[in-house]
């Protein structure tokens, strides 16, 4: 026998409101949600324990009758952002279950990346010269360094530092409709640091972030070279 337990649920304590939001629809208000923290039991994660960024977030089912997709976010009271993984719906309770990260926290998003986008002129030599527009901006991010070692570039020794760029957001979508690890395409740190995008990992992942492997490129004679090196294999004729 089940218990309908939506009148007593509103009279608990720390109740919040929440936002669903599911892509192609509307959003729908969810007027109370309870959340507490949330145990992630998986080999590669934290062995069982509790995670920053990882909530249980609990509401009546007729608050929102559907279940929610998986892939789907919660919009909190404080306007963060929680992408929900798992949905349990309670009927002896009746009500949702859902385990949620968010995933700004889990990375520590420290950071805002732009993109920037070549275009290209010829120079009265022939010449392909790029010219850079910012076609993304505002995108949280993680800079972390990875790996640094020397490369040779036109007889040239040159420090080459690669860096994991973890982006709050996934840029390969209708605003970039190619592959962003290019010569077309890079990525500019809250600095002003110019990195080159050599592999873009984990798109449309809900669960991890999406991850640009990229080579800091220090601007001047490096850069200059890197252009040429690009343009040349970007451009055709």
């Amino acid at each position: 026998m089940n218990f309908d337990f939506t009148a007593d649920f509103y009279t608990l304590d720390n109740l919040e409101p929440l936002t669903l939001r599911i892509s192609g629809q509307a959003d729908q208000l969810i007027p109370a949600a309870l959340n507490e923290p949330a145990e992630w039991i998986e080999a590669d994660k934290a062995g069982g324990n509790v995670l920053e960024g990882d909530r249980l977030w609990i509401w009546p089912i007729v608050a929102t009758p559907a279940r929610p997709p998986l892939g789907s976010l919660l919009a909190d009271q404080y306007g963060t952002f929680w992408t929900i993984l798992g949905v349990t719906r309670k009927d002896a309770v009746n009500v949702w279950e859902a385990h949620a990260r968010n995933l700004s926290v889990v990375y520590g998003l420290d950071n805002l990346a732009s993109v920037l986008e070549a275009s290209y002129t010829k120079s009265p030599g022939g010449e392909a010269l790029p010219t850079w527009t910012q076609v993304l901006s505002g995108i949280p991010a993680r800079f972390q360094p990875f790996t640094q070692d020397a490369q040779i570039l036109e007889d040239a020794e040159w420090p080459k530092t690669t860096y994991h760029v973890i982006l709050g957001r996934d840029i390969f979508s209708a605003e970039i409709p190619v592959e962003p690890a290019s010569a077309d395409y890079r990525i500019v740190d809250s600095a002003g640091r110019h990195y080159r995008i050599m592999q873009y990992q984990r798109a449309q992942r809900i669960d991890l972030l999406p991850l640009a492997v990229c080579v800091l490129i220090i601007e001047g004679a490096e850069g200059d070279a890197i252009d040429r090196l690009g343009s040349s294999s970007s451009s055709g004729t």
